[in-house]
């Protein structure tokens, strides 16, 4: 057709090309014929070319070059750069030395730029107008052309699409995903006009055949279920449709797996194209023809089969799947995104982890058992009423310091003295007494009255004692740790009475109050450290000296009581005062220290539960 053209061009007359433009069969030809016209009216073109956009990837293609393709034609990039860019026609110099004009002319269909007539020619630039106006007259005809194709272009996509959409609805009509990828197979088998349609799913990196076309059960162990599943996998392995045998034209790409399935099956063609979903190669459809080779619409439709097919086909097999097989797959999952390449993100987490978990488990820490700890004395005295009685003054109440023989209070007295008078003045006139029977030797006089002297002076003794029992004084050199009379004056007192109770200040021990979950921990002789609420800022040091058997009940738990000794005491500590000590009790995992509580829980109900 080239050189027919060449021959048209240098005819006297344009009516054979007009003949051949008239009777141009495709738009290839026509556009050809068309720009043959159009330079045979333009003087002192030298090249030119129709380019027209293409819609996969929005670049602009030649269609149709005059007199023929060569060098030239890159020169003319430049002015239909300007012209799509500028969306109007373009005329520039070409380069030096040249004297030629490039002109590019866009073609507009619906406000869109289907096209653009790029020429060079050597006119004056008085004659580019006249250029243009042809250009511009004669655009019609390649507009309706890159309109009709297109409108044939959007028939065959309806026409595709609806009949994808059938084979969709075959794919959601059914229940099981089986009984539906068979349908499916005997629905592609039908639109291609198919010998076999086999439909194939990944399983653990392996295809296997699911469903064939007009066959509802298969033996899988036959020699064309094998074929069909090693062709599958050759397109699992290559990552794209294959087709056998290659079409004129196309790459010289080897498929030994597929020309084996045409021998076995005595096939003349066989498509196969892989259902992708993302990157993910979920299955495979393979395609044979007896006569017929594919081509290039059949695999569109098939790029559109597997876009929709895809996601529902592993939809359904995902909620088809048990729990046992559900649960190994996510584990799967999670190891390839471990062991597998790329996922630096899950191999960095699982470093942690594991990092983590050795450090939990390996790692000893120093336990420790923590306990409320409250501070005692270690004598505590208590002062008590000696006698019934009448509090007549207090000198110190709960909190002072006192020393040895510090008067604390003062029972009355008052009534002890008069006593102690009367008691006085008897012992006196007994003594005149036993003096006048002794000078009267009376003897009978003498023993009776000597009875009733000692009598007095027992008396008398004993009414002294009580008045120097009722000033009541320190025994030791102490804090007063409980008592306050100073509101209790005049007040009566039974003997006994517990008045005021006094530890030393220098001797202390510590009751600690452990947990009986925790008691099994501690022995006498570890060591641990106090921390008190009113001093937190200076932790003392201690030794465990006894460990009492016996439990309390506090709370709605169960205590044992813990003695300990200090190792330094705090000027500032007092009895009465509460913290916190803990007791080192030996090196355990941190997991160990972390979880036991839980797991001695968890072993408990369980074993409460069983019967």
């Amino acid at each position: 057709m080239s050189d027919e053209l060449d021959e048209l061009r240098q005819a006297p007359s344009d009516l054979a090309v007009w003949e051949a433009f008239v009777t141009s069969k495709t738009a290839e030809e026509r556009c050809r014929t068309w720009l043959a016209l159009v330079c045979g009216r333009v003087l002192g073109a030298e090249a030119a070319a129709v380019l027209i956009e293409n819609p996969s990837n929005h670049t602009y293609v030649p269609m149709a070059v005059w007199p023929k393709a060569g060098p030239e034609l890159g020169r003319l990039g430049a002015v239909v750069e300007a012209a799509l860019r500028e969306r109007r026609g373009m005329v520039k110099p070409a380069p030096t030395p040249s004297n030629a004009m490039h002109i590019a002319y866009p073609l507009m269909v619906e406000e869109r730029i289907a096209g653009v007539v790029a020429l060079e020619a050597k006119c004056p630039e008085n004659e580019v107008g006249t250029v243009l106006r042809e250009i511009h007259w004669g655009s019609a005809w390649l507009a309706n052309l890159l309109a009709g194709r297109e409108l044939s272009e959007a028939l065959r996509a309806r026409e595709r699409a609806g009949s994808v959409l059938e084979a969709m609805a075959v794919t959601l009509r059914s229940g099981k995903l089986q009984l539906a990828l068979f349908e499916v197979a005997n629905t592609l088998r039908q639109h291609f006009g198919c010998a076999r349609v086999a439909i194939g799913l990944v399983r653990q990196a392996t295809v296997k055949l699911a469903a064939l076309s007009e066959a509802a059960t298969f033996e899988k162990h036959t020699s064309l279920v094998k074929a069909y599943e090693q062709a599958m996998e050759e397109v699992y392995d290559e990552h794209r449709p294959v087709l056998a045998p290659v079409p004129e034209g196309g790459a010289d790409i080897r498929a030994p797996k597929h020309e084996d399935l045409r021998a076995i099956s005595g096939g003349g063609a066989a498509l196969s194209y892989p259902l992708t979903m993302g990157a993910r190669c979920i299955g495979v459809v393979t395609l044979e023809r007896e006569r017929t080779p594919f081509c290039e619409d059949d695999l569109v439709w098939l790029e559109a089969f597997s876009a929709l097919a895809a996601p529902i086909v592993e939809q359904r097999r995902a909620a088809e799947r048990g729990a046992l097989h559900r649960l190994g797959e996510d584990i799967r999952g999670v190891l390839e995104r471990i062991f597998g390449p790329r996922h630096l993100t899950w191999k960095v987490a699982t470093a942690a982890v594991l990092m983590l978990t050795v450090s939990l488990v390996l790692v000893p820490i120093e336990y420790r058992v923590s306990a409320k700890t409250v501070i005692e004395g270690e004598v505590q005295r208590v002062v008590a009423a000696p006698f019934e009685g009448f509090i007549g003054a207090a000198y110190v109440r709960a909190g002072d310091t006192v020393k040895a023989t510090q008067p604390l209070a003062q029972l009355d007295d008052r009534e002890l003295r008069i006593e102690e008078a009367r008691w006085s003045s008897e012992r006196d006139q007994y003594e005149s007494r036993l003096r006048e029977a002794m000078a009267n030797r009376d003897l009978t006089a003498m023993q009776v009255i000597g009875a009733q002297l000692r009598q007095a002076s027992a008396q008398l003794a004993l009414v002294s004692e009580r008045i120097a029992r009722a000033r009541l004084i320190a025994p030791f050199d102490g804090i007063v740790v409980s008592g306050d009379l100073s509101q209790q004056i005049g007040a009566p007192v039974e003997v006994g009475k517990k008045l005021f109770e006094i530890a030393p200040l220098q001797s202390y021990r510590i009751i600690l109050q452990v947990d009986e979950r925790e008691i099994r921990h501690v022995q006498m002789g570890q060591r641990g450290r106090l921390v008190m609420t009113g001093i937190a800022g200076e932790p003392m040091d201690f030794k465990v000296a006894k460990v009492t058997p016996v439990a309390t009940a506090q709370e709605g738990k169960n205590f044992f009581q813990i003695e300990a000794v200090l190792a330094q005491a705090s000027p500032r500590l007092r009895p009465g005062m509460e913290g916190i000590g803990k007791i080192e009790v030996g090196s355990r995992s941190l997991w160990w220290v972390l979880t036991h509580s839980f797991s001695e829980w968890l072993i408990l109900a369980v074993w409460v539960w069983i019967p």
